[in-house]
């Protein structure tokens, strides 16, 4: 247990900026929780590379599959509110989904990535991604790659399609209303948490740093760079937010956040298990040990224990049981050798936590 946070908060600082001088980072932000009070925020670097902007508490890093987590969190509430369970059979909420094989699957095969829908459907344009009711229609219509339920195969992009309309089906509201009404708002995130920016928030937007590697562009550059990617709601990949936005909503995951708990502990305690087959383990390189919705990590004994999302450039959000710590991570350089990320390491082992590699 951390008991002085003040000289915790100075030694991050400095690995921060560290970091920074030595090219490891453009800019980042870090953002840290303890039992629902924050006791870490900090930020260093710059928005690009020319240094002329500098990254400030309320700028707004693209979190890619970040928002997977918190997808995961607003669909949690809705099964505390009676309105869908984990062995609902899909076809009885989106009744065009069953078809092509998919007729007998659960909504936990997709909080698990064990859908066999990974593939993005063909499109002829990004605009066509920020067309939920186009993307909705394609899932519903697609073949799984294999019998859903019996393998793990991450999704990157289809789960915001096929866990976002799974919730509309059973709720009413859009997804998008979901998110904000079940998460943002409750935690007055609405200027920090963004799945499709608005005007101002744009103003804020951090773009992707590719200084540190040979290539022009990549696909983080061609999805987030793209307005038409950010102004959508594709809650899977294209999440906009600072670091505060993510550490607060764990925060409120584990303990009450002013007065605000968005989850039930025996939700989380039932989310955290392994939903894995003792016959498909994960392939080489493959971060794929999910419970229901969320990435788990901790020690090997308690996995689970530690549980979130990263998303592709590098940012996190978690929370883990033991410490009851809560953390939020945004940068925006992509460096060789990712997932794995110094900064991020040398964090873990200031606050003593398992290193995650997600």
């Amino acid at each position: 247990m951390i008991r002085n946070w003040k000289r915790t908060a100075e030694q991050l600082r400095k690995c921060m900026e560290e970091a920074v001088a030595s090219g490891g980072e453009c800019g980042c932000q870090l953002v840290v929780y303890q039992e629902g009070e924050r006791v870490v925020d900090l930020c260093a670097g710059f928005a690009a590379p020319d240094r002329r902007v500098p990254i400030g508490r309320e700028s707004l890093f693209p979190v890619f599959s970040v928002g997977k987590g918190i997808m995961a969190t607003a669909f949690h509430r809705l099964v505390e509110q009676g309105k869908v369970s984990y062995d609902t059979r899909i076809a009885d909420l989106w009744p065009e989904f069953g078809c092509n094989g998919k007729e007998e699957m659960v909504v936990w095969h997709l909080l698990t990535h064990r859908g066999a829908l990974f593939e993005l459907p063909p499109c002829g344009s990004q605009a066509e991604l920020a067309d939920w009711d186009r993307m909705a229609a394609r899932m519903a219509a697609a073949s799984p790659a294999w019998t859903p339920g019996t393998k793990c195969r991450y999704h990157p992009i289809t789960y915001a399609w096929l866990l976002g309309e799974v919730a509309h089906r059973a709720d009413g509201r859009t997804f998008r209303e979901i998110l904000r009404e079940e998460v943002i708002a409750p935690l007055h995130l609405e200027n920090s948490l963004f799945f499709g920016t608005t005007p101002e928030a744009e103003s804020r937007f951090v773009p992707i740093d590719l200084s540190a590697v040979p290539e022009t562009h990549t696909w983080h550059t061609d999805f987030m760079h793209d307005p038409v990617i950010r102004h959508a709601c594709i809650p899977s990949a294209n999440g906009v937010a600072n670091a505060e936005a993510v550490a607060r909503h764990y925060a409120a995951v584990i303990a009450p956040v002013d007065g605000v708990r968005l989850l039930k502990p025996e939700t989380v305690s039932f989310a955290t298990r392994l939903r894995r087959a003792a016959d498909d383990p994960p392939r080489p390189g493959e971060w794929s040990r999910f419970g229901l919705g969320w990435a788990l990590s901790g020690p090997p004994d308690d996995l689970g224990s530690l549980f979130g999302h990263g998303g592709a450039a590098g940012a996190e959000g978690f929370a883990d049981q033991r410490s009851r710590l809560a953390v939020g991570f945004t940068r925006n350089r992509i460096i060789p050798g990712m997932p794995v990320i110094p900064l991020r390491d040398r964090i873990s082992d200031v606050l003593g936590l398992p290193v995650r590699h997600w």
